[in-house]
This record gives C-alpha cells, structure tokens and sequence, in this order.
C-alpha cells in the first residue's frame, strides 16, 4: 500500500461522501411516494470500478453491501459490453439484486477519460413490483413466480438512451405505474448528479492518486478491523433464534469461532428453505450483519470493503439462509435475513462478554431492533377506480433493548452505534396523502422487556380509513410468539400485535403474515409493536426508578409488585421495608419452583479443579467468571461448572411456557444463581430442545 497523507484521504473521502448525500438530496426532491420523500426508504452507495465498496449515503444502510452484490453481478452478466451512459436495473435476490424485489438497484458506471473507474448504485422501496398482492409482499405465496417482476441485471440505458422495451414492460407489470415509474426515474436522476460530479473530484487529484486513495482507505479500515477482532477472546460462541409463520417455527442457528483477527459465522442446521416469502440468501444477511458489527464495535471506522475483509459467512444451500429457485423472497431482508443477522450478532455478544480486553465489551445489551419489524401495506380504490397503497413503516419504530447501565430507547431501536437512520413520518402530511385518520401514536406501555435496566416500548399506532369504504391489508411483520431475548438475566421483550376493529364484530388479531385483511368505514386498524429484553435480574432494578415508570404510566402499581418486587404506596412513594422483604420471598419462590441443576457442583470439587486453569481469572458472562478451571456465580461464589461443561450446569432452572395454553410452545428458561436465586440468564426457546446459547473461549476449553 503506497503511504498517503491521512488528511488527503479524509478530505477525498469526505469529498466522495458529500457527491454521495447530494446524490440522497436528488432522489427525494425527485421521487414523490411518501415511502421515500417522508419514510427516507431509500440509499446512495459508491463502489470501486470492481464493485468493491466505497461508502455510503442515505437512509438504509443494509444497501451498502448488497449494493456490491448488485454489481458484481452486473459485472459478471454484462462484461466487456458495460459502456460509459449505461444505466442497469436488477431486483432479483435469486439473480443479481438487492435486499428484496421491490428495493431496486439502480446503477450507473462512472467513466473518466474513457475508462471505468466507479459505480454509483441508488435503491429505494418501490411501492409495487406486481405479484399477487398490493405491494409485492406476498405471505400466500410459494414460489418466487407469484411474488412480482424480477429483473436480473439488465440495461435502462445504452450510452445515455432509453432503453425503452425494458420500460414498457415494467410499467405493464406493476400497480400504480405512475408512481412507481417517477420514483424510479428520481434513482436514474441521483445516479446521473453523481456522474456529474466525479469528475471533478477526480481531476483535483489525478487518477493514479485516486485509485491508489481508494485502496488505501480500505486496508486502513481493514487492518484496523482486524486489530479490534484480535481484542476478542479465540474461542467458539453459538446462538439460535426462530422465524415464524403462524405457529411453525424455523431454527436459525449460528456457531461464531473467533481466531485471531478473522470471524467465521456458520449457519450449519438452519431449517431447509420453505415455501414462505422470507427465504433468504448469504450476501443480504452479509450486508445486513456487517452494519450491526460496525455499529458495535467499528463505528469510528470508515465503512468500507476493508470492514467487511475479516468476515466470513457459511450458509448452507438449500436452506432458509442460502435459498434457491423457486424458493419465494419477496421478505428475503426481514424475517430471516434479519434474525440471522441478529442471531450472529447474538453471538458476538457472548464472545464480547467473555473478552475483558475488548472495549466495546461495556456495550453489552439484549437483541437488536431489526429482528422485530411490525410492517403492513394497506390499499383501496379511490372513487375513480384507480388503486393506492400505504406502506405502514411506523413498525420499524420497535422499543430499543436494555443494556449495562442503561434502559432501552422507546421508539429507538439500538442507542450504540450511528445515529438512528429513517424518518418518522409526519400525521398531517400522511392524512393529506391518503384516505386516512391517525387516532393515536404513542409509545406502547406494559412491563415486558423488566430487568435492572428495562427495554424501551415500541410504537403503537391506530387509523381508520376516511373518505373510502374500506381498505384492504397485507401483514408482514415478525414476532408474534418468540420475543427479542434480554441480556444478563434481563426478561424477552414484548411482541407484535396487529389488531382490527370492525363495527359490530369482536375485535380480530391478525396472523402477523395474512393478506386480504379488510377493514370497513367505521373501523380502525391498531399496531402494537414488540420491543427489546431487559438487561440484568428485574429484582436488582433502583425501585425508585420503578416508581417513576408507574408514575409514568408505563406499567400499574401492582405490575411493580408482581415483576420487580417493589411496593408503591398510593402516593406513589416506595415501601422500602416492604420491597427488600417481597423480593427476598420472589427470589425463595424461583428456586422453589426450578428444576434442579443439571450437574451440580460441589465446592470441594471446584476448589479440586480451580488449580488446573492456573491464574485465569475473567468474565465468562455478566455475572459469571471464570476462575482458574471453574465458572462462578460472581455475586454469591456459588460454583456453577467445571472446564469445559457450559457454565448453566450448576445453575437451577426456572421454567415458564410464555402463553400457556393459549400459543405456541415457546419457553423463558431462566437460569438463576444455586445459592441467591438471582436470574444469571433468560433463554427464550421454542421448544424443550438443548440450551440455545453457548460461551467456550478457548481459554476455558482448554482449562
């Protein structure tokens, strides 16, 4: 790598940045649906001549990296013919796209003095792409042929001239082609601003000194990627989550091996691929990952190809993670693309709490946001026959989980990292939009999510339709049954619920993936969206800060008794003589009620075994350390396991079905210190399958 002052590439890259967020400013002054002038669904990336990636801007940042994808496969599908005034569109997940169908990839190849030397890639959620329901997510569907139009790579313009065929067929296959055509002409705008203004940027420093730039900004970012993943202890850490449809669940598991400054994360046994539209594939839960790691524990880095170098995804063929035709993909990004992200991302947690040298260690929390989108589409037929839809983005807005010394954000989704991206779009420019009232919004109240730091509450949303009949819905949403784990021994969080109101009918919970819901003049629709888990044991939470959740309207008083142990007065003040006796009694009835451990451990035979480990003495788990060959309730000394047994061996188990009789079989598994009764951990399973989580660094398998 040639040595290049470091304020020359922060100026280059900053230059590139702003070509980038003013490409973003082209696109929403020019498109003209609400999903991006108001929701901002929408990206700019900028790529190498190869596709390797630059940077980007915009809103989504899961683009960036299936933006490389994109054109990689233009690349390989098009070669020597790509010309300078080209401009390709690809859609399809299973040939050449994006994140899903309708999250087009726009992409233009910037030339100068004749020779390729970038991309530009503009994508955006386009309200239809055809199929059998409004706006292209299709529940109902079983293979990618009902979902919509599917482009693979393929030109709308040949050196700068339409290529009009390919038009046509586009406006002849999609609902509310207007539309949809002029917000896809506002991405073909933003490419061709950021075409105009390369050159320039490149003519300041010359070619030569631009490419060589480019690659050094990467291996910077890599090689500083790659020290911090040296930070984490070696070792083998595994998680495994569920994606729903009704109540049949499918497993997505994930082993994490760290060794030395390289992480491979293998989705081996992840259920085969289904007949559902959530399928997925290896580049969409790659590019939706690498954002959530860099958030953690890279966000002072530029995000670049070189963030991306020491991380390697293995995803069986064949299965939910790594689908094949005709395998449908219309939610390819969400259900399990998401959860498989975040189910890596799970994993990394367990490695970060095992690594004291690791500084981003004390951003330990419960289950990202992005796993528990609660999202709906709704349509009608206005008076002149002509159909409209509203993509319900407000169930992006799920209630941030805990973390170490801090409660959850309401509506905000995960405070470490970058700033939240999207927008919360404004009631009145909405209801001026469509036929539509808003009666509420709000941060949903209830005590899921406890813990000594709580989960923030997720959004909740009611309309009913105003001036239509009635309007008709798609459900696409996530977690229903299985809710977002906490962390520490923090409770799971809440779950979506979608619920109708017709007149003079019971009010009807949807299937969070139905279509052909219907709601009437008269009626309402209500969204109440999940939130994330808690961190730390709910009985160790301040219960002055307890009161003022009740004073705050987030839980009742007798809410505070049942789950945090803490006695409010009709003032509102605390009992503290009271709250110290109910939690002792809460604490006794756990460990009367759990199963016994395992592989008990006797105090004897730890003090055998510590010698083995020699002088080691490091967290292995919030609560839990390791010390020489055996693992520690750290609070009480009670020993727990023996190298390399999992650490919950010695801990009693508390079991709990999450809905009785009334759902599925999903299980909170609460592990719980032999000698205090404080909760260490809480699994939340579907299922009396084997523990779903795992922490074995090398360091403790080897004691």
């Amino acid at each position: 790598m040639k040595v290049i002052d470091p304020i020359d590439l922060e100026v280059l890259r900053s230059r590139l940045e702003a070509i980038a967020e003013q490409a973003a400013s082209a696109v929403e002054h020019t498109a003209i649906s609400p999903t991006i002038t108001e929701s901002k669904d929408y990206s700019v990336t900028l790529l190498d001549a190869d596709g390797g990636l630059i940077l980007g801007a915009g809103q989504v940042l899961f683009h960036f990296g299936a933006a490389s994808h994109a054109v990689r496969s233009t690349i390989e599908r098009h070669g020597d013919t790509i010309g300078d005034g080209d401009v390709f569109l690809g859609n399809d997940p299973h040939n050449g796209g994006g994140l899903h169908p309708q999250d087009v990839m726009v992409q233009r190849p910037i030339y100068y003095e004749g020779g390729r030397i970038a991309w530009v890639v503009i994508s955006a959620h386009l309200l239809d792409m055809g199929g059998m329901v409004v706006g292209s997510f299709a529940p109902e569907a079983t293979e990618c042929f009902q979902e919509g139009l599917r482009f693979p790579p393929v030109r709308l313009f040949r050196r700068d001239v339409e290529v009009t065929d390919v038009w046509d067929l586009f406006r002849n296959n999609v609902r509310m082609s207007d539309i949809v055509e002029m917000d896809m002409r506002g991405l073909v705008a933003g490419c061709h601003f950021a075409q105009d203004r390369f050159g320039a940027v490149i003519d300041s420093v010359g070619e030569a000194t631009f490419v060589e730039s480019l690659r050094a900004i990467r291996d910077l970012s890599e090689a500083e990627m790659r020290r911090r993943i040296t930070q984490i202890e070696d070792g083998v850490y595994r998680a495994t989550s569920w994606t729903e449809f009704d109540e049949t669940f499918y497993e997505i598991p994930c082993t994490l091996t760290v060794d030395g400054d390289h992480m491979v994360f293998d989705f081996d046994g992840a259920s085969p691929q289904t007949p559902h539209f959530f399928n997925s594939k290896p580049y969409i839960i790659e590019a939706e990952f690498v954002v959530m790691l860099a958030q953690r524990i890279a966000q002072d880095l530029p995000f670049n190809e070189g963030i991306f170098a020491p991380i390697e995804l293995r995803c069986p063929v064949g299965s939910i993670v790594n689908s094949t035709p005709p395998a449908p993909i219309s939610a390819a990004h969400m259900h399990v693309g998401l959860n498989a992200a975040g189910v890596a991302m799970q994993a990394i947690n367990l490695a970060l709490a095992a690594s004291p040298e690791a500084p981003s260690s004390r951003y330990l929390g419960g289950a990202g946001f992005e796993s528990a989108l609660g999202n709906q589409i709704w349509s009608w037929t206005d008076a002149e026959g002509v159909t409209d839809a509203f993509v319900v983005l407000d169930g992006n807005w799920v209630g941030g989980s805990a973390g170490a010394e801090r409660d959850g954000g309401d509506l905000g989704r995960n405070p470490v990292g970058v700033p939240v991206r999207g927008a919360y779009p404004d009631i009145e420019i909405l209801e001026s939009w469509f036929p539509l009232l808003f009666t509420e919004r709000r941060t949903r109240s209830g005590v899921d999510g406890a813990g000594e730091y709580r989960s923030g509450g997720g959004n909740q949303l009611s309309f009913r339709p105003h001036g239509v009949d009635q309007i008709s819905g798609t459900m696409f949403g996530m977690r229903r049954w299985l809710p977002l784990q906490g962390f520490a021994g923090g409770d799971p969080g809440a779950c979506n619920e979608f619920v109708v109101h017709n007149a003079g009918v019971e009010p009807e919970t949807l299937a969070v993936n139905s279509s052909g819901n219907t709601v009437r003049a008269g009626g309402s629709v209500e969204m109440r969206i999940a939130s994330g888990g808690g961190y730390g044991d709910r009985l160790e939470r301040d219960p002055e800060l307890v009161a003022r959740d009740v004073s705050e309207g987030r839980f009742e008083p007798g809410e505070a008794d049942a789950v945090y142990g803490v006695m409010v007065d009709a003032s509102g003040a605390v009992d503290g003589p009271a709250t110290e006796a109910r939690r002792a009694e809460i604490r006794a009835a756990r460990l009367r009620a759990a199963e016994p451990p395992s592989h008990p451990v006797t105090h004897g035979e730890a003090a055998a075994a510590s010698e083995r480990g020699g002088r080691v003495d490091a967290p292995l788990y919030p609560g839990v350390v390791q010390r020489g060959a055996v693992a520690y309730a750290e609070a009480s000394g009670a020993p727990l396991a023996i190298a390399p047994a999992h650490w919950t061996d010695g801990c009693p188990v508390l079991i709990e079905r999450r809905w009785g009789t009334a759902g599925p079989d999903v299980l909170f598994r609460t592990y719980l210190d032999p000698v205090s009764g404080r909760a260490l951990h809480v699994e939340a399973a579907v299922g009396n399958g084997p523990r779903s989580f795992e922490v074995s660094p090398t360091r403790w398998t080897n004691a």
